[in-house]
């Protein structure tokens, strides 16, 4: 195929996915569309509620899996019809919800995966994993039933999770965890504070502090991390915020809850870094801070595994730049499955989930021709 031709069935593939909405929890007729491709190609297919595994081991060649999110965020008007466009300085772009967030890379995953030549002649076996869930909460990822129910999918030799990266080998992931930190007062009319104590303004030295910690950096194999400490979410009263707790307008209030999210290097494990957590909460508070701190959500990082032999073979062969996750992914519960897994994929970071979210031209076939260069060449 022609550089021109690649390009025109790249944008045109990535155009057609886009042209079906699939946000969080309304995946079904993007998933349904795919399903109706892949069994009219022949191909074996297992779906599991929304998400689908395309093809099989094979027991003379080592599995790589191409992972891919089939949701998106809502759309916007600026997005929601998606086209291609030329950006102020030139760059050609494909505009529309769910370009670079994800489906350009699996849109590249599938490419591939439909290149009969290049399965036939691969030294791994090449299979397709399209699931559902991965912008909602963790409790809706079909990631975890996916794996359940498809017990060979743990044997692979590798998951290439083709979420955005710039075009990066992006190894390994942060660890996130999310503490409730509840500030307690007492109540009063706004009119007399000095009857009460204000939950509110008591955490003012917290948050100050918590605003001028630093990110510290962490190496592990050789690759930087970087440890980040944040409030997302504050409210008074003692509910959560999303079911209105605020205490009323003129009353001092008897609590202040904040949201403070860790993200943590894979240099140490959940309860380790909980800990962490709670210590330094209670350090920035100071000693007589009236408190308590409740872990709400926690997720495991993934450790880059850069000496495992897939892994390096895939750095080797892909010739792009490298670097650590700075997020959570999914190469998380591959990792605690077993399975070595990296994120590589044509997406720009900086446009996920951005109002008029678009993807390079360029960055499509470049990912393309990298990814099918590491799976006719890769070793085992």
């Amino acid at each position: 195929m022609s550089d021109a031709a690649l390009r025109d069935d790249l944008v045109a593939r990535l155009i057609a996915q886009c042209a079906v909405p699939s946000v969080t929890g309304a995946e079904a007729a993007l998933a349904d569309m795919l399903e109706r491709r892949y069994r009219d190609l022949g191909e074996s297919v297992v779906r599991v509620g929304d998400s689908l595994v395309v093809g099989a081991p094979d027991a003379d060649r080592p599995t790589v899996l191409l992972v891919g999110h089939l949701d998106t965020v809502p759309a916007t008007d600026a997005d929601e019809v998606a086209r291609e466009a030329t950006l102020d300085d030139g760059t050609a772009v494909v505009v529309g919800r769910g370009t670079s967030d994800m489906k350009a890379g699996n849109v590249v995953a599938m490419h591939l995966m439909e290149d009969a030549a290049l399965r036939t002649a691969s030294p791994w076996s090449i299979a397709l994993l399209l699931y559902a869930g991965e912008e909602g909460p963790a409790s809706g990822n079909e990631l975890r039933a996916v794996l359940d129910a498809v017990p060979w999918l743990a044997d692979a030799a590798l998951a290439v999770v083709l979420e955005p990266t710039d075009g990066r080998v992006e190894l390994g992931c942060l660890g996130g965890i999310h503490a409730r930190v509840t500030f307690h007062g007492a109540a009063a009319h706004s009119a007399r504070p000095w009857q009460g104590r204000n939950a509110l303004s008591g955490a003012g030295s917290f948050l100050t502090a918590l605003e001028r910690r630093a990110p510290v950096t962490r190496v592990v194999d050789g690759i930087d991390f970087r440890d980040v400490l944040v409030a997302t979410q504050a409210w008074t009263g003692g509910l959560g915020p999303q079911e209105r707790g605020a205490a009323p307008m003129n009353v001092v209030p008897d609590r202040f809850s904040v949201n403070v999210n860790l993200r943590f290097a894979p240099s140490r494990d959940l309860a380790t870094a909980e800990q962490e957590l709670r210590d330094e909460i209670a350090a920035l508070a100071g000693e007589d801070a009236d408190l308590a701190i409740e872990i709400v959500d926690r997720a495991p990082p993934a450790p880059p595994r850069r000496e495992d032999a897939a892994v390096t073979a895939f750095v080797s062969t892909v010739a792009a730049a490298i670097g650590g996750k700075q997020a959570w992914t999914d190469v998380a519960r591959f990792t605690e499955r077993g399975v070595p897994a990296l994120n590589f994929g044509p997406g720009a970071t900086a446009q996920a989930h951005q109002r008029g979210e678009w993807v390079a031209i360029d960055a499509l076939c470049d990912a393309r021709v990298r990814l099918a260069t590491f799976l006719a060449g890769g070793t085992a």
